[in-house]
C-alpha cells in the first residue's frame, strides 16, 4: 500500500485527515504528519512516503520550498498541493516543481481519497511509461493532446495558445474576436474548473503577459496596474470554458481600449517631437534623449512609440529632415555645400555628401544641376 504524509499548519486539518479516513480500507498507509516544512523534512526522510500532501502557506518553510527539497530527496514522490484560488504565483511555481494535483480549500475526505486513487491507479496502469499528469483529479491526455502537461513542469501550448493570443491582440479586430478566442483557448475546455487551479493559473499568467505587453507598447499612462485587481477577481469567478472565453474577450477588449487611447495620445506626442526636430535640426548634437526630455518621456519609450507610429526611427526622421532642408537650400541659395552642411547639422562636409547621395541617389552637384535645368524648363514654358 502507498504511504501518505501530510504537512499543514492547521491542527484541525491534520487531526481530521488522520482520524476521519479509514486509510487501510481505502488502500493507503497514513505514515505521519507535521505542522510545517522544517519539522516535516526529517520525518519524510525517515518514512519515505509515496505521496506528499502539503499546504502552500505555512510558517518557516512553505509548501513549495518543501516540495522542491523533497523532489530532490525522493524523485519519484507524488505531490499534492492544498491551495486557494488567489494563490496564482504559488501555482506557477508548483507547476515548475512538478506538482501533480491541486486541492482547493475547503476540501472533503472524499476529495483527498479520489485524488490519491487517481495517482495510485495511474502508477499501476503505466508503471513503465512516462507519468501522466492529472487535472482536478482526472487523468489528463498524453503529452501533445488537449489538456496535457509536459514533464518537468513545462506547459503544453495546446491548452492555451498564449503567443497566438498576444499576436491576435496586435493584428486582430473585435469582429474576429469570438472565433479566434475559441480556437486559441480550445484546450481549456478539458479542464475541471470546479476542483483545479490550473485553468486559473493559465488565465492569470496570460493576463500578466497582456498587461506587460500593454505597458511596453502604450506606456504607464494607461495605468494598467489599476485594472489588475478587477481582472484577477473576474478570473476567480470563472466556472466553465464559456466563462473563460468570455473573460478572454473582455481582456482583448481592454487591450484594444488602451491601444485606442494611446493612439489618440501619441498623435499629439509625435506631432510635438516632429516640430521639435523642425526647430532644432541644425543642432549637430540633437538626439533622441533631447527629444524625450522635451516631451517628458523616457528615451526608450519615445523610441518605441515613434517607430510604432511613424514606421521609421527617430534618427531616420532627423536625417530625412536635414536632407530635405539641405535640398531646399541647395535650390534656393548659392551657398557652398559645406556651408549648407553646417546649417543642417553636419559638421563634416564629406559625411554630409555621403548621406545626401545615399538618400537622394544623386551627388550634390548632380542635384543642383538637375534643379537648375528644371527651373530653366519652367521659365521657357512660361
Amino acid at each position: 500500500m502507498k504511504k501518505v504524509f501530510l504537512v499543514d499548519d492547521e491542527i484541525v486539518i491534520r487531526e481530521n485527515m488522520r482520524t476521519c479516513i479509514d486509510w487501510e480500507r481505502e488502500g493507503f498507509v497514513y505514515c505521519g504528519d507535521a505542522p510545517d516544512g522544517e519539522l516535516a523534512l526529517p520525518l519524510i526522510e525517515k518514512w519515505k512516503p509515496d505521496i506528499l500532501i502539503t499546504d502552500i502557506r505555512m510558517p518557516f518553510m512553505n509548501g513549495l520550498e518543501l516540495a522542491a527539497i523533497v523532489r530532490k530527496m525522493l524523485p519519484n514522490i507524488k505531490i499534492i498541493i492544498l491551495s486557494g484560488h488567489d494563490e496564482f504565483e504559488y501555482a506557477r511555481q508548483a507547476i515548475r516543481i512538478g506538482v501533480l494535483e491541486y486541492c482547493l480549500k475547503p476540501f472533503s475526505a472524499e476529495d483527498i481519497i479520489r485524488m490519491l486513487k487517481v495517482i495510485s491507479a495511474r502508477d499501476q496502469a503505466a508503471e513503465d511509461m512516462r507519468p501522466v499528469r492529472t487535472e482536478g483529479g482526472r487523468p489528463l491526455p498524453a503529452a501533445g493532446g488537449p489538456g496535457a502537461v509536459l514533464g518537468d513542469g513545462a506547459l503544453d501550448p495546446d491548452i492555451l495558445d498564449r503567443e497566438g493570443f498576444l499576436a491576435f491582440l496586435k493584428v486582430g479586430s473585435p469582429a474576429q474576436k469570438e472565433e479566434h478566442i475559441r480556437r486559441l483557448a480550445k484546450g481549456l475546455a478539458n479542464l475541471d474548473w470546479e476542483s483545479s487551479l490550473y485553468g486559473y493559473f493559465l488565465l492569470h499568467d496570460l493576463t500578466l503577459s497582456v498587461f506587460r505587453e500593454a505597458k511596453e507598447l502604450f506606456g504607464d499612462d494607461i495605468r494598467a496596474d489599476d485594472r489588475l485587481p478587477e481582472m484577477k477577481s473576474r478570473i476567480s469567478e470563472i466556472r466553465s470554458w464559456d466563462e473563460a472565453c468570455e473573460y478572454l474577450a473582455r481582456l482583448a477588449g481592454l487591450f484594444w481600449h488602451w491601444q485606442s487611447e494611446a493612439g489618440d495620445r501619441y498623435g499629439a506626442l509625435i506631432a510635438r517631437v516632429k516640430q521639435f526636430v523642425q526647430d532644432r535640426y541644425g543642432d549637430e548634437s540633437l538626439s533622441l534623449n533631447d527629444a524625450a526630455r522635451h516631451v517628458n518621456v523616457s528615451p526608450s519609450h519615445l523610441s518605441k512609440v515613434f517607430s510604432q507610429e511613424t514606421g521609421k526611427t527617430f534618427i531616420e526622421y532627423l536625417m530625412e529632415t536635414r536632407i530635405q532642408k539641405a535640398k531646399e537650400l541647395l535650390l534656393s541659395t548659392r551657398s557652398k555645400s559645406y556651408e549648407i552642411a553646417f546649417r543642417v547639422g553636419y559638421q563634416d562636409p564629406h559625411y554630409f555628401s555621403n548621406v545626401f547621395k545615399r538618400m537622394t541617389g544623386m551627388t550634390i552637384r548632380e542635384f543642383r544641376k538637375r534643379g537648375a535645368a528644371e527651373r530653366t524648363a519652367v521659365r521657357k514654358e512660361g
